[in-house]
């Protein structure tokens, strides 16, 4: 809950094979795709990973945010079963940089055997302490058996 101000705000968001953050950065392989094929529905998905760069501003930093990540259907139904990923955050005080300077923070989420029951739209659904920041949208279709 931010006390002092402006909320973070996400800046990146994108959908990869893999992502880790490591020291501020993110590391992505395999980013910025927008469809998943599968043989067959329902399909596991073997891995996934979602790289995100949220920007604190200066009177929340030191705040503890809560980050929840959600799959959505094209109707809107949670393929998690309504239990969001949650990570928490919290932008320290960097030295160095200016006060009033706003602060990034990256996360890096990995998702295992995800199953999509069908073919059809998705959207990972990024908030931040209950609030939608951003979307996620992607297809996973059937791959053509030719």
């Amino acid at each position: 809950m931010t006390l002092y101000g402006p909320r973070p705000e996400i800046e990146v968001a994108i959908l990869a094979d893999a992502v880790q953050a490591v020291g501020g950065k993110l590391y992505v392989l395999g980013g910025g795709w927008d469809t998943l094929f599968a043989s067959r529905f329902p399909a596991r998905h073997p891995s996934l990973g979602i790289g995100v760069r949220i920007r604190v501003p200066w009177g929340s930093v030191d705040e503890e945010f809560r980050l929840s990540v959600d799959l959505l259907d094209e109707d809107g139904h949670s393929a998690f079963g309504g239990k969001s990923i949650i990570q928490k955050f919290r932008a320290g005080r960097p030295s160095g940089i200016p006060d009033g300077a706003d602060v990034g923070v990256v996360r890096a989420l990995t998702i295992n055997g995800l199953v999509f029951p069908r073919a059809g739209g998705y959207s990972f659904v990024v908030s931040i302490d209950g609030a939608e920041a951003h979307r996620i949208s992607f297809r996973v279709r059937e791959r053509d058996q030719t």
